[in-house]
Parts: structure tokens; sequence; C-alpha cells
């Protein structure tokens, strides 16, 4: 596994207008760390650095190569697929790249592994899982304060906002890049506190399988292309399970998931849905290729 990376949002969630414009900036070559990225960008120094954060942290920028990637190329760019994010198949992309780069760590951790322990939890349960994480990979660079903040702009990213209760951060809020998808409910309980007598509130967050009824099926065919490869027959048990799987990085329940593959089946001639002494498997013919299934995506 990659070394865990914490932190470099500076606090701030992902905006929805900020992919766009971080692709416009680096597109011109501009620089983050130039004194007029924050005139240029028309943002605060802390966001010039978040944004910065983010570009990387959705797959949209290679830091290694120091250039934008192709799925940044095919979305945003003058002639592109989804430039100002009007199609909820593109959050969907946004949110799957997300988890894949695994540039921070914590969407991977949390979707890819957490979720199998727990599908409901509290901050203090999700924290104590990441200091687990830092132990079995022998790593002593933890830091508890840099962990916390991490766990609230997770939060903020994807859960659904309570209109009537917003904060003063309310912009922020509904402005937020994820909330749409509605991966994450919340409910809050009045508990006991841990070794005292007093009560208080404990926010629990739910990351429940569903259907995932706004997930189009060329999206999901899109990530089941790009993440399991050249693979042409795959048990629906890997698209379950394995890591960046559909079933774990969009939290379908194991229905939602076989009921999405019957669409693509449905939708895209040459693609099967088998079922062989028991054992389901996707079948894909040769010659599918995923951009070209976005392209016909969006121009429908």
């Amino acid at each position: 596994m990659n070394k865990l990376r914490f932190s470099g949002h500076d606090t701030f969630v992902v905006r929805t207008f900020w992919p766009k414009k971080g692709f416009d900036f680096i597109n011109i070559s501009g620089s983050f760390s130039s004194e007029s990225a924050v005139v240029d960008l028309g943002v605060g120094k802390n966001m010039v650095a978040s944004i910065n954060f983010w570009m990387k942290a959705l797959g949209l920028y290679d830091d290694e190569k120091k250039e934008l990637t192709d799925f940044a190329n095919n979305l945003f760019s003058s002639e592109g697929l989804d430039p100002f994010l009007e199609d909820i198949g593109s959050i969907w992309l946004l949110h799957y790249f997300l988890l894949k780069t695994n540039y921070a760590s914590i969407y991977h951790l949390i979707f890819n592994e957490f979720r199998k322990e727990r599908a409901i939890f509290n901050k203090s349960q999700l924290k104590a899982f990441i200091k687990r994480k830092y132990a079995e990979m022998d790593d002593n660079s933890l830091n508890l304060n840099t962990i916390d903040k991490d766990i609230s702009v997770f939060t903020r990213l994807y859960e659904k906002v309570d209109y009537q209760n917003v904060s003063k951060d309310f912009e922020e809020e509904i402005n937020s890049l994820m909330i749409e998808l509605e991966l994450i409910s919340t409910t809050v309980e009045d508990e006991i506190k841990e070794g005292t007598n007093r009560r208080e509130k404990v926010k629990w967050f739910h990351l429940h399988g569903e259907s995932r009824n706004s997930l189009p099926p060329a999206i999901l065919l899109f990530t089941i292309l790009d993440n399991f490869g050249e693979s042409r027959n795959i048990a629906i048990k890997r698209l379950e399970i394995e890591p960046n799987s559909p079933g774990l990085i969009f939290l379908l329940s194991k229905d939602g998931l076989y009921k999405k593959l019957k669409e693509i089946e449905e939708e895209f001639p040459g693609i099967i849905v088998s079922e062989t002494a028991g054992n389901l498997v996707l079948v894909l013919p040769e010659g599918l290729n995923k951009w070209e299934i976005l392209r016909n995506y969006y121009a429908n």
C-alpha cells in the first residue's frame, strides 16, 4: 500500500467550480506557487493551495509527470465532455478517481477498507481505524490533529446538507462537490460519554449499500473497464469486494449492483451477465473502449 497521506486541503472541501478553474489555470501554464495565483484564480491564498491539492486528489493532475491527465482533458478541455459538471455522471466519475488515485488516503481507506468493518460509525471509531493503519504500516508520522481535520473535510464533502440547520459555512456546504451523490446519511444520538455520567450528542455516519439510481450505467461500465483492465470475464463477486470495485466505491448493495449490471447488459449489445453453475460473471466483448463509451454517453 502507498504511504498514508493526509492534509493538504487547508480544511477546504472541493467546491463544484474548482476542478474547471484549476484545469484552466494549469492549462495556461499557471503556477500555484506564484504570487499572481491568488489574482488569477480569484480566491484566497489558502484556497489556491487547496485547489492545487484537489486537482491531484481527484486524478486531474499527475504530480509525477507534471501534467493534466487524460481524464481531465476529456472532461474539462474547451471541447470537453462536461466542463461545467452539469451531468451527475461527471460527479460519480470524480468520486471514482478520488478513491482510485489514492492521493488523499482517507477516501480510499474508508470506502475500500473501513466500510467492510463498519457501515455505521462515529468520528472516534474512524480515527481509531486510521491510527491502526499507521501502526500496521509501522509509520510513526501520525498526527491526530491532522487526522481530525481530514475526517472533518471528508464528512463535509459527502454529508447531505440539512438546510434547516446550516452552519456559518453555508456557501461551502451547498457547493461541496460530492453532496449530490448522497452517499452519506447521518443520525444524532444522545449517549452517555464513556467513563462519565454526562450525556452528549454523538453524530453517526451511515454508509449503506443501495441501488444508486443516479449512477448512469455507462459511468459504471467506464469504471469497470478502467479498474479491471483487459479482463473480459469478471466474477460478480470481484465487482462487489475488490479494491475500487463498484460495489465498494459506489456503495452498491448486492441487489443494486446486479440491477446496474443488467442495465449495462440491456444498453450495450454484446455485454452479458452470465450465470454458470451458480456463479455470476460479467462477460465483456473485445474492442470496448472506455473513452468511447464516455463520449457516447455525453453525446446522448
